[in-house]
């Protein structure tokens, strides 16, 4: 429910790598604001919204591990799906550890989110959000690399 671009009401669209790096870094309290997690057996990371208030009988922990693996998601905080409807009806986002496509694989699946943006990097790529259990970063990466897309609705 937060405005975020500046599109016409209900387009579908992909993030650009300001809105991506204003969800990571540049809102206030960014940091608390988002948290890596195990949701009903899947690994991923969950943004807040900016005035977010916590669901009563939920307790969430915000950041990363301070380890990198599959392993560590549900080693920082998990929820089931029960727990997970009331954050996601508090206005939050999940985004799954999709991996990354090499060649016709995919790999990393449960360990790795590479999504992309709207915005380009140089000629053959585009900056995305990138995340393991330890770290997240708005970076450059290749297009070859099958990145993931989140679409939003601006409202």
């Amino acid at each position: 429910t937060n405005k975020i671009g500046n599109d016409a009401p209900n387009t579908w669209r992909t993030l650009t790598y300001e809105e991506w790096n204003y969800l990571l870094n540049n809102r206030d309290n960014a940091r608390s604001l988002c948290g890596i997690a195990q949701v009903n057996g899947v690994n991923g990371l969950i943004f807040l919204p900016d005035n977010w208030i916590c669901p009563a009988g939920i307790t969430f922990k915000s950041g990363f591990h301070s380890s990198e693996g599959a392993d560590y998601y549900a080693a920082h905080q998990t929820f089931s799906a029960e727990q997970w409807s009331k954050l996601e009806k508090s206005g939050a986002v999940f985004l799954p550890t999709t991996g990354y496509r090499y060649s016709s694989d995919v790999d990393h699946v449960q360990r790795y989110g590479i999504y992309s943006s709207a915005t380009e990097f140089n000629h053959y790529g585009a900056y995305c959000l990138d995340f393991i259990s330890n770290a997240a970063v708005v970076d450059g990466s290749y297009r070859y690399g099958g990145q993931s897309v989140r679409l939003v609705k601006d409202l």
